[in-house]
């Protein structure tokens, strides 16, 4: 227990660090949210976060805040934000004392909160809860772990840190992670027969992500399990025309296979069962 000692006498615990990067940057110690400082206090902090507790060292951190051309006084700019930061997270400790959170070693500074302080960590653990509990069949569970880890989102991903090249590759990540985790909530509405708002939510998922096949397969599932067939074929020769215009490519075979299914009315393939599970893409 991290306790502080005040001319003998003890303290509450400091509360834990967390930090949300679903969304615009932000900073917490228990109830307390921090003031980080400007913009470009605000992108070191990202970049700190992202290497997961990784040292960087100093020159790569000058790169990564002024991408392209960092200026003459770079390197005293990122101590002097180096030190405000410290004192933002750590207000307790003693002027002059060791940090804790924010430290030096040799290789340069690094980050020390777990991983569960990031939001997006805890973003994608829930997803693979929802998966998981989806898969064992307790579908009201899912439904509410998939509910709550959306509700995580706040905006756009490292939103502070969206012109800057180092965040490119994590955003993309993240984006494409909520966006499994909605097409997840699709299919969860599926087994939890709430065909409408599945139907609802995979027209706006299309509408957003037009060439996404997985995303139309959703929804012509829903359309057909909710007593609407034909429009499901419809959706199916929209993509169609869609792929052809802007890709010059057919459909791919789960699609093809799910229109014969329709077209024949094959209940065993168009089952609230073989709604599909989106599963986030094997790593490298």
């Amino acid at each position: 227990m991290n306790l502080l000692s005040v001319q003998g006498e003890r303290t509450a615990p400091t509360p834990p660090l967390e930090f949300g990067l679903l969304g615009p940057l932000v900073a917490r110690s228990g109830d307390e949210v921090l003031d980080i400082g400007p913009p470009k206090r605000r992108v070191l902090l990202i970049r700190l976060l992202l290497e997961r507790g990784h040292a960087i060292p100093l020159e790569s951190l000058c790169d990564d805040l002024w991408p392209g051309r960092p200026p003459r006084g770079a390197v005293s700019s990122v101590h002097a934000h180096i030190s405000r930061l410290r004192d933002a997270l750590e207000p307790q400790r003693a002027r002059r004392g060791k940090a804790g959170v924010l430290v030096r070693e040799p290789m340069g500074y690094a980050l020390r909160v777990p991983p569960e302080a990031q939001d997006a960590v805890g973003f994608e653990r829930a997803l693979g809860r929802a998966r998981r509990l989806l898969g064992e069949g307790r579908v009201g569970a899912a439904r509410q772990e998939i509910d709550t880890a959306l509700g995580l989102w706040r905006g756009a991903a490292l939103a502070d840190a969206v012109d800057h090249p180092f965040a490119a590759q994590e955003i993309t990540r993240l984006e494409e992670a909520r966006l499994l985790g909605r097409e997840l909530r699709v299919t969860i509405l599926v087994h939890e027969g709430n065909l409408e708002e599945a139907v609802l939510s995979a027209e706006e998922l299309t509408a957003r992500n037009p060439l996404r096949e997985v995303t139309w397969e959703l929804l012509m599932h829903a359309l057909y399990l909710s007593g609407r067939p034909a429009e499901a074929l419809q959706r199916y020769a929209k993509l169609r025309g869609l792929l052809s215009e802007e890709l010059g490519m057919d459909p791919g075979p789960r699609l093809r296979r799910l229109q014969t299914a329709i077209l024949r009315q094959d209940d065993s393939r168009l089952s609230v069962l073989g709604a599909p599970v989106p599963q986030a893409p094997a790593s490298g």
